[in-house]
């Protein structure tokens, strides 16, 4: 088993790390240092990014095409019906969608708080404070990318 101080000492380096990205962010080919939960959400994002054009600009729209990416996601929505690569999380009446209620719960988490971070907000409890209770490391590696995405202009 790993030592409270290896684990500490890797997650500051990651911390160190994001960091750079969010400084670094408008540097050509940043994405391609991106955590990405495998080769398929890497492909999705830069594709779709490629479609909401306003991603190359707007860091908002480029962390919501991080989040949609993610395969799990991807698979249940339908980026051409969008204008927004979030607003898939709720459906007309303002309540979650059917795409939203089929994602597994560590998934659910991830897009509450990217939808949270443009001012969508729901009747839940926060969307982090849900997501701390539920999250493995892998998840919580795409959450921070998503921060690092969403900030990159910031400092």
């Amino acid at each position: 088993m790993r030592k409270t101080y290896d684990k500490e000492t890797n997650i500051n380096e990651m911390f160190d790390f994001l960091e750079a990205q969010i400084k670094d962010g408008l540097k050509p080919k940043i994405e391609d240092s991106y955590h990405y939960y495998n080769h398929t959400h890497k492909e999705y994002y830069l594709s779709i990014r490629g479609y909401f054009s306003e991603a190359l600009t707007d860091p908002e729209v480029d962390a919501a095409c991080y989040i949609i990416a993610l395969p799990q996601i991807f698979n249940q929505v339908d980026i051409f019906e969008l204008i927004h690569p979030i607003e898939w999380v709720r459906n007309e009446d303002g309540r979650l969608s059917d795409a939203f209620k089929n994602l597994k719960p560590h998934y659910q988490y991830i897009a509450l708080a990217a939808a949270e971070a443009s001012n969508i907000r729901f009747n839940t409890q926060p969307a982090l404070s849900l997501g701390l209770e539920y999250w493995s490391i892998e998840h919580l590696k795409i959450f921070w990318q998503f921060t690092a995405i969403r900030r990159k202009n910031q400092m």
